[in-house]
């Protein structure tokens, strides 16, 4: 065989190599990589979404006589005779919380109180996950039910306590002073929040 013919022979060879690697690859199912190398990354969802459960036991104390919060007037919590006894003489404002459930506003020349329902969620669990998002966190119990105090400020005498109503269910109680006033609950801020938060429990009907 002459070396032109050896390089013809070769060449055809290859050639036929490449044909069959491109029909190879020409079969099988097309994969969405295929069509879709980067697909886009979506935005939308929860504005503030649950962080993911742990896997091992719960962080939060349990609820041993828990209480029903779900499908309460957050504004009916307290009763007129409370509400009166914390020196509000009006209805409270409604509102729908950052995590889309009832709360209620009260306030007056003295001091306000917030509350809000938070029934969808971890319940006090969810608190605990985010425990390293908050600059004040300290357990607390309000009336034997777990709790825990944040954003405290004694500056402004201003407390939020987060009461565990069920293991599932959670109760956002902020209370905030307006004036020195008179009453001297209004130096513990986190202390008064929980008053409240007592309030309601006796209001709360126990769960089924």
């Amino acid at each position: 065989m002459s070396r032109i013919q050896g390089w013809q022979t070769g060449a055809l060879v290859l050639a036929g190599l490449v044909v069959a690697g491109c029909s190879n690859t020409a079969t099988g199912t097309p994969t969405a990589a295929d069509h879709e190398p980067n697909p886009p990354t979506t935005t939308s969802g929860p504005t503030n979404p649950s962080p993911p459960s742990n896997a091992g036991p719960s962080l939060a104390p349990q609820v041993t006589n828990p209480k029903n919060l779900r499908g309460q007037d957050a504004c009916q919590l307290l009763t007129p005779q409370q509400q009166a006894e914390l020196t509000f003489s009006g209805s409270g404002t409604r509102g729908v919380s950052d995590f889309k459930e009832e709360e209620c506003t009260w306030s007056n020349s003295n001091l306000a109180i917030y509350m809000a329902l938070d029934t969808k969620r971890h319940g006090l669990e969810e608190v605990y996950l985010r425990r390293s998002t908050y600059s004040d966190f300290t357990p607390s119990t309000v009336a034997g039910y777990p709790a825990v105090r944040t954003r405290r400020n004694d500056k402004i005498k201003s407390c939020r306590v987060v009461l565990g109503i069920a293991d599932d269910q959670a109760l956002h109680i902020e209370f905030s002073r307006h004036s020195d006033g008179r009453d001297p609950g209004y130096e513990d801020p986190c202390g008064f929040a929980e008053k409240v938060g007592k309030m309601v429990l006796d209001n709360l009907p126990a769960a089924r």
